[in-house]
């Protein structure tokens, strides 16, 4: 059986891990002094009293809302694998789940975007970033995820369509399948070319165009990342230390 490889997490800028260890182990110190744990409304305004610890934080709460809506883009995956296996894995009208499941991911692909405008405007108000720089980046994900609009519209609203009487498919797109799963599509359109009868074929082309763009999204996540933690990093160098 075709394996659906998971997409990866978004991981947190490792410059600044060091910096999140060290207030929370100042934290820890400081409760191991005065011999009881901080009240949550204490924490809090610790927290909101310390610009890197803050600004740490939030990056990792923005990780982790991230990272949920990857495992359940992943859960998407995983079913269209099952499906290529066996298109009577779940319940109901197979057809119906595949146009549902492509459905899902693009409704969970573009809260990744709404997720990160909460995340920056998050930081605009701590200080981190001006309003032109918060305008910048929050622009830079609507000419990201704008590409992926047409792939929406076209898949969620037209489908999947091979031709209606000479089976003529690019075998370039399933390159990385086993030689029994292209055998096992060729056969089916030989069969009837027709959405009833190739649900296995839409799948693994679905699986492709989702790992294609999850691949443009992480590279773009990970740069956005990058320029976020150095801004972080110049901030604390040039204003809150001393």
């Amino acid at each position: 059986m075709m394996e659906a490889k998971k997409i990866e997490w978004i991981q947190p800028p490792s410059v600044l891990a060091d910096g999140l260890l060290a207030y929370a182990k100042g934290i820890y110190q400081e409760t191991q002094d005065r011999g009881q744990l901080f009240s949550e409304d204490e924490f809090a305004e610790k927290l909101s009293g310390d610009f890197s610890g803050k600004i740490r934080f939030h990056f990792l709460l923005w990780v982790v809302d991230l990272n949920k809506v990857i495992d359940g883009i992943n859960i998407v995956l995983s079913d269209m694998n099952d499906m290529i296996a066996d298109r009577n894995s779940f319940k109901g009208n197979p057809v119906i789940r595949t146009e549902f499941l492509m459905i899902a991911f693009f409704g969970e692909f573009f809260r990744l975007r709404e997720i990160s405008k909460i995340y920056l405007k998050n930081f605009f108000k701590a200080g981190l970033l001006v309003d032109p720089t918060k305008k910048f980046l929050v622009d830079s994900y609507y000419e990201i995820f704008k590409q992926f609009y047409e792939v929406r519209n076209q898949i969620v609203h037209q489908g999947i369509c091979f031709a209606e009487n000479d089976i003529n498919v690019d075998w370039s797109i399933f390159k990385d399948l086993p030689d029994e799963v292209k055998e096992k599509f060729i056969a089916l359109l030989r069969q009837a070319n027709t959405k009833e009868n190739t649900v296995e074929i839409q799948c693994a082309i679905y699986i492709k165009v989702i790992k294609n763009i999850m691949d443009v999204y992480g590279k773009f996540q990970d740069k956005i990342n990058e320029v976020l933690a150095d801004m972080v990093i110049a901030y604390e160098e040039q204003i809150v230390k001393p």
